[in-house]
């Protein structure tokens, strides 16, 4: 009897940073152009200093970029479309993919390579647990401060910051999906299934 192994060829291991710039870069495709613009607006082109510019890529805050490109958001006003563009709005969705589990991370992968079976490896990174909705979803100790919480909209810094008191935080989110109805046009459609829960 002849046995099919072709699906065990299929098979592979990608490790997180990998599978995240897979999603990415396959988010960008599907992108609309006024969803780019805006995602560059409010995240990039506030920062028009070459000086600024050059240093946030040395840090490694912002990916590399070709020095063309750095004079020409030097010099525009308003956020522009280019090919090295892209390279920024996949900066930006593989920053949005911080701390989902690997789990998320693999059942995007399928949806975009429907025909394999990839299994995505590596360990998650350290992330706080939101005190509101209890999802691993915000920076870790005070690396967490301050954040707020994209599964509840919760803002890690107290009653003070949110206008009400925890309790009534967790009490709205059971109710409707964040800690304020107004908030929730602000979460991620996908952050409940994205971030791992407290047990």
């Amino acid at each position: 009897m002849k046995v099919d192994v072709s699906y065990n060829f299929m098979k592979q291991h990608i490790d997180r940073t990998e599978a995240k710039d897979i999603i990415a870069n396959n988010e960008v495709k599907n992108l609309p152009n006024e969803s780019k613009i805006q995602i560059l607006k409010e995240n990039y082109w506030w920062f028009n200093e070459k000086d600024t510019i050059n240093e946030s890529i040395e840090e490694g805050t912002y990916p590399k970029i070709s020095d063309n490109f750095i004079e020409l958001i030097h010099n525009t006003p308003n956020p522009i479309l280019t090919k090295e563009a892209e390279i920024l709005l996949v900066d930006y969705l593989t920053l949005k993919m911080k701390f989902a589990t690997n789990l998320y991370l693999q059942t995007k992968i399928d949806i975009i390579n429907y025909n394999t079976k990839n299994y995505v490896i590596g360990e998650d990174e350290i992330a706080g647990l939101c005190p509101c909705c209890e999802n691993y979803s915000i920076g870790y100790a005070e690396d967490g401060l301050w954040e707020i919480c994209p599964v509840c909209f919760w803002a890690n810094g107290g009653d003070g910051p949110n206008h009400m008191t925890l309790e009534k935080a967790k009490s709205n989110f059971l109710k409707f999906g964040a800690i304020d109805e107004k908030f929730l046009k602000y979460i991620n459609k996908e952050a409940k299934v994205k971030y791992k829960k407290k047990l």
